[in-house]
């Protein structure tokens, strides 16, 4: 990736810090994911930063007369970060509204702004660009690809934003590291089983079933929430009317039956490819970087140490996160 803006991303770094987030009219979950985030807000800066400047890079074109989406901006740190680089036109847009109102109050904390603020899906974002007559030059998703529900509707979706939109994910969901993936596996069994008294998703999928096909016994019930592992519930009733079970190549990857987001999903590269070739996007893979600029000397050393091994996209099984993109236009 592209080398960060240090002076841009100190000085958003001091305003984010600076400011008294139990006083903003925000979401205890939105209040306290960013606390959490703080002490390693550098680094995730510098994630930005290359990242938008890996955008620049490939389109070729002055920030000033660049239009580019934030999708799923979550805390809108990206996009405050694009305006503070002069990028001309930022699209925010988050399927949560407790993020749009995060987004919002923050701005106006620091006195930066998305040019636009949307609450929807890809749906939403290509309805609006067209009923708007604008043509976004890319789009950037942090952290959010491994969530979608269904990848192919949100390709085919920005395919009718702009058959040539430059994309770029950041995904901590990498199948190629082993430690990270067993990691995220043990979080999607949690998901399936439940934690405490909050059920897991299995006993979701089973308690619908049961209320829709109450003539289905204990076992069939069983494998029916088993093989719908991955589904929505209008998706799920679907499957058991025409007796096809959910297409599911690895064992652990799941979501919530209610909302359709992907517990930290996996996919491989050429699953990813296969998703967005049908909608004429190529896609690559580059490696994600270590943290240099936190905790004790050793470890800083050690994160230098993986960085140079896995520079140039080397020993993908180092990598902590994975970035995926679209080749240059």
């Amino acid at each position: 990736m592209q080398e960060p803006n240090h002076t841009q991303n100190h000085t958003l770094a001091q305003q984010l810090h600076s400011l008294d987030y139990a006083a903003l009219p925000i979401s205890e979950y939105s209040r306290s994911y960013i606390l959490r985030m703080l002490p390693h807000l550098d680094y995730y800066l510098d994630i930005y930063s290359r990242s938008l400047a890996q955008m620049l890079s490939a389109l070729g074109k002055a920030p000033a007369q660049t239009i580019m989406v934030d999708y799923g901006g979550g805390h809108g740190f990206l996009s405050l970060l694009a305006k503070s680089l002069g990028i001309g036109h930022v699209i925010y847009i988050d399927y949560n509204p407790q993020a749009v109102e995060t987004v919002t109050a923050i701005g106006r904390h620091v006195g930066l702004m998305p040019d636009n603020i949307l609450q929807g899906t890809s749906a939403q974002l290509r309805t609006w660009c067209h009923d708007n007559h604008i043509v976004p030059d890319a789009l950037l998703g942090m952290d959010v690809i491994e969530h979608i529900y269904r990848l192919d509707t949100f390709f085919a979706d920005l395919q009718g934003l702009n058959p040539s939109l430059y994309q770029l994910y950041t995904t901590g969901s990498t199948p190629y590291n082993r430690r990270v993936a067993r990691r995220l596996r043990a979080v999607m069994r949690a998901d399936e089983q439940g934690r405490g008294s909050q059920p897991g998703f299995f006993q979701l999928r089973r308690d619908f079933l049961a209320q829709h096909y109450p003539h289905l016994s204990p076992i069939q019930l069983d494998t029916w929430a088993l093989s719908t592992r991955g589904l929505i519930y209008d998706d799920i009733l679907q499957a058991v009317e025409t007796g096809t079970p959910a297409d599911l190549s690895d064992p652990y990857n799941t979501c919530d039956p209610a909302t359709g987001s992907w517990t930290e999903r996996i996919l491989t590269l050429p699953q990813y490819q296969d998703l967005a070739r049908p909608y004429g996007f190529a896609l690559a893979l580059s490696n994600g970087f270590y943290n240099t600029r936190q905790g004790s000397l050793p470890k800083s050393l050690a994160a230098k140490l993986l960085n140079l091994l896995i520079s140039n996209n080397r020993n993908r099984s180092l990598a902590p996160f994975i970035i995926l993109h679209t080749p240059k236009p």
